[in-house]
């Protein structure tokens, strides 16, 4: 068996391996392998070199001891600026953080709302409000297709309705009613209702 040749097979395989679990995060996996393939290699060198050849084996241990951390290092300031590296790096933004935010801030300012389910909920299905469709579930209650619901609740970017109170109806009705416009208010007259007299048209005599 060639152990020098599977020696520095062994311990490049090691390195390779090592840059590997930098760019390809495997939960450990690699870097077992890698410890196996580095525990390996020193077995060959020392069947292939030691106490036969001092001074080579004395120098792939150095190389064992150098080149392990400069192969890490070198990955770790390489890793930032690849594409898979800067995307790990840089801070998530508030949508990554909170997934659908925006929908669920705009499905909150519906709660109180009255719309109509377009489909049976059993207890899942889909309303209509404001010609906007949305995807809703009951609090565990059927409800037939074209029934009034209002809007309760918001469960991840889905909403929870009930069937609409009359209350919540009439509600809905007067905020969606137009105000009744008015010109002014006429000013009540001290005088009766009877036509009054014009105005003449010369000076009467003081006597």
């Amino acid at each position: 068996m060639d152990y020098d040749f599977f020696a520095i097979l062994l311990l490049l395989v090691g390195f390779v391996l090592i840059v590997a679990e930098v760019f390809l995060p495997s939960g450990g996996m690699i870097l077992i392998l890698c410890t196996i393939s580095f525990v390996a290699s020193l077995w060959c060198a020392v069947n292939a070199w030691y106490g036969t050849h001092p001074v080579a084996f004395g120098s792939y241990v150095t190389s064992l001891v150098v080149l392990i951390p400069t192969v890490v290092i070198g990955a770790f300031q390489v890793f930032p600026k690849t594409p898979f590296g800067r995307q790990m790096m840089s801070a998530p933004s508030l949508e990554e953080v909170t997934p659908h935010a925006e929908e669920r801030q705009h499905l909150a300012e519906l709660i109180g709302r009255i719309g109509e389910a377009t489909t049976p909920m059993m207890p899942g299905g889909l309303v209509s409000v404001d010609s906007e469709r949305l995807h809703a579930f009951t609090e565990g209650v059927m409800i037939e297709r074209g029934t009034p619901v209002e809007i309760i609740e918001v469960r991840g970017t889905r909403v929870v309705v009930r069937e609409a109170s009359e209350e919540a109806l009439r509600r809905q009705s007067s905020e969606t009613s137009p105000e009744p416009e008015f010109l002014a208010d006429a000013e009540p007259s001290d005088e009766g209702d009877g036509p009054s007299e014009p105005p003449l048209d010369f000076a009467v005599p003081q006597g």
